[in-house]
């Protein structure tokens, strides 16, 4: 029965048997641990000391294609990758010297049609029972998967590392102690951080060298209150204003965005902060602020009749391209994709844990190309803020060279006419009536018969453009609802009342007291110095601007109130 048992094994191979010195009838111990070699799912292959198989089991054979005896015709050598062969020669030399008691290996070996695959392969030496060691037993793992998993995420790492090290945006992040741990190339050059920070030892855990102050560019901006600080306390910075001096002294301006890094478990990792260099932009609109005041200053010594043909006509066609190019950066920097790049981020901590199962799921799988298309996007936001900020130039000095032209034709400013003030109200609707057409909004006018008044009436026209173009605006920005915008004029005692009543957005009560200060304004594109150059006006014609409104979404008035004779005058008399 013991006969008939080992008979029904893969065959009484006598090879095999002598692999395990056995003789005789095979005792129930040696079968079961023939079966076990022969049916592991790991292969299992043994070999003579010139490298030569002797036998392989079902797993051995099959991973490498090749039968039994096909198996015995070839070698350890013969099988083995070209570009691994002379390490897999000197490690056997090694094992078989006695140098090493076992060899562990990742190596490429050939099947049967001739394809390499990647495996694990563990090597120790079997002995007969006498001292010297009778062949070498090979346990091999097809590790082939693996390896093309590891290319991929070499690949995407290195990826991902280029649309870093490329981006125009300064990336730092620091660990939960505060420590910069990352930083891209933009940041180096924007924060002042020195080449050889990573080679210092110990390393500065806070390598910036450039000073950060607060958007007034005097008060200096303490380190717990900056955006990578801010976010680690678990505050959500957008678009942060700062001033940067870096080591050479240069001033740059940015804008700052940061976020906590978290893991998958919820517990924190660190901060990753995204600055933006917005120099070149606010160089632009500095100087498109300076050319409006001289264009300001040029339009009241020139006198509006000759202003209105020449300075405004021109340097109106001009400022409309400079407002479309400043309208198209601003929407592209609003709607920029590098909040994808903190969505990444974000994604990579969240799995820090195990990135190689992560990308082996479905949601890595895509992050390559996701990367690929955000890397594009960027580039394109790049070249297209360039292209623009390049237009915005040329037309401002365009706008120079006009201004210049009309200085040469310039007479004394301050000039009064006496007038009916409809008519520069009228003139101030026609300057604005395309884009009252462009964006759906009705006219109203209510007049009334008013008494002839003394004005510098170009600082009058200014004042009543700015005020109609704000309602526009308001009108414009409305979630649905009728687009209406009345001008009404009326009589005072002494005066006259311009108002200008829209149906928009209306005004928090928290902003009227604001809304004519310098700089404040609720428009993302808005400059906030409209409203209060009309303001100012107001006032130095002896008058006065005003605004009301029931609140938000419900429309708002604003009034100028004008004397019958300028101050000069009344003083005179």
């Amino acid at each position: 029965m013991k006969r008939a048992s080992a008979a029904n094994l893969e065959g009484d191979d006598p090879e095999v048997t002598g692999l395990f010195r056995m003789t005789g009838e095979l005792r129930p111990v040696e079968t079961l641990f023939r079966n076990t070699v022969e049916h592991a799912p790991v292969g299992i292959g043994f070999a003579n000391p010139d490298g030569s198989f002797r036998h392989g089991n079902r797993a051995f054979c099959t991973l490498l294609g090749f039968t039994v005896e096909e198996l015995k015709r070839e070698s350890i050598t013969s099988l083995t990758h070209g570009a691994d062969l002379e390490a897999t020669k000197s490690g056997f030399a090694r094992l078989w010297s006695g140098e090493i008691a076992h060899l562990d290996v990742e190596k490429r070996y050939l099947r049967k049609d001739g394809t390499p695959m990647w495996v694990r392969a563990t090597t120790s030496l079997v002995s007969g029972g006498g001292p010297e060691a009778e062949c070498s037993v090979e346990f091999l793992r097809d590790i082939s998967a693996r390896k093309e998993l590891g290319a991929a995420l070499l690949q995407q790492q290195t990826l991902l590392a280029t649309v870093i090290a490329e981006l125009p945006l300064a990336l730092v992040a620091c660990d939960v102690r505060g420590q910069v741990t990352h930083y891209n190339p933009a940041a180096a050059l924007l924060f002042g951080i020195p080449a050889d920070t990573a080679k210092t030892v110990p390393r500065n855990p806070y390598p910036l060298t450039s000073g950060v102050y607060l958007a007034d560019g005097t008060t200096l901006a303490a380190r717990e209150e900056r955006p990578l600080a801010r976010a680690l306390r678990g505050d959500r910075v957008s678009n942060a204003e700062f001033i940067v001096v870096r080591p050479d002294g240069e001033r740059r301006t940015a804008l700052a965005s940061a976020q906590r890094l978290v893991g998958s478990g919820g517990q924190p990792l660190g901060a990753l902060a995204v600055v933006e260099d917005i120099t070149q932009r606010r160089l632009a609109e500095d100087e498109l602020e300076r050319v409006h005041k001289q264009l300001l200053v040029a339009s009241r010594q020139a006198g509006m009749a000759e202003v209105a043909t020449n300075v405004l006509h021109n340097v109106g066609n001009v400022l409309n391209s400079v407002n479309v190019s400043a309208s198209v950066v601003s929407e592209r920097i609003r709607k920029s994709k590098c909040v994808g790049l903190t969505r990444v981020a974000d994604l990579l901590g969240q799995h820090a844990g195990d990135l190689g199962a992560f990308f082996a799921g479905a949601q890595g799988r895509h992050l390559p190309v996701y990367v690929q298309e955000l890397s594009r996007e960027l580039l394109a936001e790049r070249d297209a803020a360039v292209t623009e900020l390049a237009a915005v130039r040329g037309n401002i000095e365009h706008i120079k060279e006009i201004v210049a032209m009309q200085q040469g034709y310039a007479r004394r400013g301050g000039i009064t006419d006496t007038l009916d003030i409809r008519t520069l109200v009228e003139d101030s609707l026609r300057m604005n009536e395309g884009a009252f057409s462009r964006h759906g909004v009705t006219i109203v006018r209510d007049f009334a018969d008013l008494p002839l008044v003394q004005v510098d009436k170009h600082r009058v026209l200014q004042v009543l453009v700015n005020v109609i173009r704000n309602a526009k605006y308001a009108c414009a920005e409305a979630a649905g609802g009728p687009r209406r915008v009345t001008v009404r004029t009326r009589a005072a005692i002494g005066s006259v009342q311009i108002c200008v009543i829209d149906t928009g957005v209306g005004i928090p009560k928290e902003n009227l007291d604001r809304i004519f200060n310098h700089g404040f304004t609720t428009r993302p594109d808005g400059h906030g110095f409209g409203l209060h150059s009309a303001a100012l006006a107001a006032r130095e014609l002896g008058g006065s601007l005003l605004a009301m409104s029931a609140g938000p979404g419900k429309g708002a008035t604003f009034t100028l109130t004008l004397p019958l004779t300028p101050p000069e005058v009344v003083h005179a008399e």
